[in-house]
């Protein structure tokens, strides 16, 4: 089959699978996401991972709503991303792989679902997995929160190779445009007009995934709170859309997504990360393959 055929399909299912990806799934469509690792284009088997050299240090990316591992991708560079630069930064290297993901369903399911997928990924990584890297982009970050949660409930054993959780543009209080359409689609359907309210149901047909990301609920019980998990690193990385940090298109928009305070996760409580920085011009889309923050993340991580 032609490739670009494929690709087009893939980005299709990732499209729709974010737009209603729970009814979907609920439908047996096909068009519904399977979760997936992947490594170097090929799919990965959680139970029985063959991939050629394998290291003790593995770094998961994990991407947003509605996208694809692609978009870890350097312009230009399909092979390049931030997993094959830590390879090369890290003692003894790095094997990266990357995860496809329903991201219409409920974030919590999607959790639970990875927390298991890397408790067996890690038991049968051929050589032990002394650490555990993970790097979320946008809702992608919420994922990783979700998943450590259950993992440590669970007692899983990967929590104890875990050793790094990088939040890239993450709304982990939410994101200003899914808040901004669950608000319109709520005073369009108190309208009294039948044509109003046919608008306000059209915008309300939105997955449990994108809803989650009005609060950046990450847990089965709607507005709880999940803390960062202990004994591992947390970093954040934001992005502005504007150049100079004071604009106010940045405080209006922040990255076009997710506005600096949620991506911080200001809202959290008390959370203590060890370390977070801000990208001035890099818009939400470009934090995810921009040559800035691969630099941070090395300095961070190596």
């Amino acid at each position: 089959m032609n490739t670009a055929h494929v690709n087009w399909q893939h980005r299709l299912s990732a499209i729709a699978s974010g737009f209603l990806g729970d009814w979907l799934e609920a439908r047996r469509n096909p068009l519904a996401v399977p979760m997936q690792f992947h490594h170097r284009g090929q799919i990965v088997s959680p139970a029985a991972p063959a991939v050629a050299a394998p290291a003790s240090t593995m770094v998961v990316l994990i991407h947003g709503l509605m996208e694809l591992e692609s978009i870890w991708s350097f312009p230009g560079q399909p092979d390049e991303d931030y997993g094959s630069r830590l390879d090369q930064a890290l003692d003894g290297g790095a094997t990266t792989l990357s995860l496809r993901y329903n991201t219409g369903r409920p974030i919590h399911r999607n959790g639970q679902q990875l927390a298991a997928e890397l408790e067996r990924l890690v038991a049968a990584w051929p050589v032990p997995v002394h650490r555990l890297i993970l790097v979320g982009h946008s809702m992608g970050g919420l994922l990783i929160r979700s998943a450590c949660h259950y993992g440590l409930s669970q007692s899983h054993r990967w929590m104890k190779s875990l050793r790094d959780c990088v939040y890239i543009g993450s709304p982990h209080d939410g994101s200003w445009l899914a808040k901004g359409a669950q608000a319109s689609a709520g005073v369009l359907n108190a309208l009294p007009r039948d044509y109003l309210r046919v608008v306000g149901e059209v915008i309300d047909l939105r997955s449990e995934g994108i809803r989650n990301l009005s609060r950046g609920d990450v847990l089965a019980g709607d507005g709880q709170l999940a803390a960062l998990v202990p004994d591992a690193r947390h970093y954040v990385v934001c992005g502005l859309l504007a150049g100079k940090a004071g604009n106010p298109v940045n405080l209006l928009f922040g990255d076009a997504l997710v506005h600096e305070t949620s991506a911080q996760g200001q809202g959290q409580g008390d959370w203590a990360l060890t370390g977070s920085a801000t990208f001035s011009g890099i818009d939400h889309i470009r934090l995810a393959h921009h040559e800035a923050v691969a630099q941070q993340l090395e300095e961070w991580l190596s």
